[in-house]
């Protein structure tokens, strides 16, 4: 897994969330659109010619569904309450967050499953839930893959 997709897949268990979210999922939305806007800023700081190429961070249908998967693995492997925890932790990790912050590796160890699973069976289920292929597809779809090829 290239650092660039770890760190968008990571990237989206970070970032403020709404003070009125009404479900986890929703939650898990704020802080995966969030996450996705610094990671814009960060890839365009590093490579300038994805300027107006990379995915809106925001979320449609395909993804919504998605996460609900992940979202569904991670209340079943440890909790709703081991789960709120971490999209609590996201928040406080996210204080002060910047572009250069989410690429510098910084917050590399702030980003972590709910307790009860590793970074592995998280990834494992972010693969197994199709988050992965989306976040690949809308990357080839937008010629982000393309022009980060070519540098």
């Amino acid at each position: 897994m290239t650092r660039t997709l770890a760190l968008a897949l990571a990237a989206t268990l970070l970032a403020p969330l709404p003070a009125l979210a009404q479900s986890q999922l929703d939650r898990m939305e704020a802080v995966s659109e969030r996450a996705n806007v610094l990671l814009n800023e960060a890839l365009v700081a590093q490579y300038p010619a994805l300027a107006g190429n990379l995915p809106a961070p925001e979320w449609d249908d395909e993804v919504r569904g998605a996460y609900a998967c992940v979202l569904d693995g991670f209340v079943a492997a440890s909790g709703e309450a081991a789960v709120d925890d971490m999209l609590d932790q996201a928040e406080a990790a996210m204080e002060g967050a910047t572009a250069e912050t989410l690429m510098s590796g910084a917050m590399d160890n702030m980003v972590q499953p709910p307790a009860g699973m590793t970074d592995q069976q998280a990834q494992a289920l972010m693969g197994s839930c199709g988050v992965v292929e989306i976040m690949m597809t809308r990357m080839a779809e937008s010629g982000a893959m393309s022009i980060m090829m070519q540098q």
